[in-house]
C-alpha cells in the first residue's frame, strides 16, 4: 500500500495510526474465498485440478484446495503484502497468483469506488437537504436578517449599553460638582458672572443625562429583543456550522473516491507480479529415488565398517584358530566379552614372565 501524490491524483495521505488497521482489512479481502473462485475461474478449474468433475460441490472442494496453498503474509516493518500459491505446475501456481491478485483489485475497485461513491453521494444529498431546512428556520426567525449581522449586531449594542451607562455615572459627577459650586456662589458676592456660567453648564449636563437616560432605554430594548432571540438562534447557527463542516468532509471524500475510480489501483498496487521459478522448489521424483539410493549405500557402508572394526577388536581372532591360541595361553572362556578375556589373559602372561625374572 503506498499513498500517491496528492498534487498529482488529489489524494490526502490516509491516517497513520489507522493504516495499519487498513492493511488488516486489505488482508483479510485477500483471503475471501470468492477472490479465489474467481481466480480459480480465470485460470481454468480443469487445468488447476485435472480430472476434476465438474459440478459445484467439487468446484468449492478446488477452492479449499487453493485457499490452503495460499499464503498471505505481512512484511515485518511495512506495507507490503507477500502471496504465493503452492502447486505441482509452477506456472499455473504463477498464474494463479497473478489471478488472485488481480481479482482482489477488481473487488476492491468495486468497493471502494462504485458502491462508496454511491453511497457518499446519497449522504451528500440528505445532508445539503438539511442545511437548507435550517437556514429557513433561521432566515424565518431573523426576518432574513444574516445570522452573523445579527450576531454582530448584539454585540454592538451590548457595548454601546456598557459605554452609555459610564458617560451616566462620569455625567452624574460632573452634575453633582456644578451643583456644589452653585451652592458655594450663591453665598457670595461679586460673582454673578461665575453663577452664570454655572446654571449654564448645570442645564447642560441636566439635558446630556435626559439624553443619555433616553439613549440607554432605547439601547436596553433592543439589547433584550435580541439576546430573547438568541438562545433559539446559537443552537441553529451550531447547526448550520456543523452541517457546513459535513457537506465539506463529504465532498473531500467524494473526491477522494473518484480519484480512486480515475485510479486504476488507487493506494494499493502490484509491486511484483508472480513468475514460475527458474528451479523447482521441489526434487522430482528420479531425483528423490537417487539421493534415497545413495544414502542407502553410504548407510550399508558405514555398517560394514563398523562391523569390521568390532570383529578385528576381538583377541586371537575368530573360529577355530582363534580357539586354539585360547587353549595353548591356557585363557578359558567364561562367556564374558573378549575385550576382558584379553585383558585377563595379559595380566597372567605378566605374573609368569615377572616369576621367571624373580629367579
Amino acid at each position: 500500500m503506498y499513498v500517491p501524490d496528492s498534487t498529482e491524483s488529489g489524494i490526502r495521505a490516509p491516517n497513520p495510526g489507522d493504516f495499519q488497521g487498513v492493511v488488516n482489512a486489505e488482508m483479510l479481502l485477500l483471503d475471501n474465498p470468492e477472490l479465489s473462485r474467481q481466480a480459480l475461474e480465470t485460470v481454468g478449474i480443469q487445468r488447476a485440478f485435472p480430472g476434476l468433475p465438474d459440478d459445484e460441490d467439487s468446484v468449492w472442494k478446488a477452492v479449499v484446495w487453493l485457499q490452503d496453498a495460499t499464503t498471505i503474509e505481512l512484511i515485518t516493518g511495512s506495507y507490503v503484502v507477500k502471496v504465493a500459491v503452492k502447486h505441482k505446475d509452477p506456472i499455473i501456481a504463477a498464474e494463479l497468483t497473478n489471478a488472485l491478485t488481480g481479482a482482489f483489485l477488481d473487488r476492491r475497485r468495486d468497493l471502494y469506488a462504485a458502491t462508496e461513491r454511491s453511497t457518499l453521494l446519497t449522504r451528500l444529498g440528505a445532508a445539503v437537504s438539511q442545511a437548507a431546512e435550517i437556514e429557513n428556520e433561521i432566515s424565518k426567525l431573523l426576518g432574513g436578517v444574516d445570522p452573523q449581522f445579527f450576531v454582530a449586531d448584539l454585540e454592538n449594542a451590548s457595548q454601546d449599553q456598557a459605554n452609555l451607562e459610564r458617560l451616566m455615572r462620569q455625567s452624574r459627577t460632573n452634575l453633582a460638582a456644578l451643583e456644589a459650586r452653585q451652592e458655594l456662589y450663591s453665598k457670595r458676592l461679586g460673582v454673578e458672572d461665575l453663577m452664570l456660567a454655572t446654571n449654564i453648564a448645570i442645564e447642560e449636563e441636566e439635558a446630556r443625562i435626559d439624553y443619555i437616560e433616553r439613549s440607554m432605554v432605547e439601547n436596553r430594548k433592543k439589547v433584550e429583543n435580541l439576546s430573547s432571540v438568541m438562545p433559539k438562534l446559537r443552537p441553529l447557527i451550531e447547526l448550520q456550522q456543523q452541517q457546513a463542516d459535513r457537506i465539506a468532509n463529504l465532498k473531500l471524500r467524494l473526491r477522494d473516491s473518484q480519484a480512486y475510480a480515475e485510479n486504476e489501483e488507487g493506494n494499493v498496487r502490484v509491486i511484483e507480479d508472480a513468475v514460475p521459478p527458474l528451479e523447482s522448489s521441489t526434487a522430482s521424483k528420479k531425483v528423490q529415488l537417487a539421493i534415497v539410493a545413495i544414502v542407502s549405500l553410504l548407510a550399508g557402508i558405514s555398517v560394514a565398517g563398523l562391523v569390521s572394526i568390532l570383529r578385528s577388536s576381538e583377541p586371537g581372532g575368530t573360529g577355530s584358530e582363534g580357539l586354539d591360541n585360547q587353549q595353548k595361553n591356557g585363557t578359558v572362556h567364561t562367556g564374558r566379552h573378549p575385550v576382558f578375556e584379553h585383558l585377563q589373559s595379559q595380566n597372567r602372561q605378566f605374573g609368569v614372565n615377572l616369576q621367571n625374572r624373580t629367579r
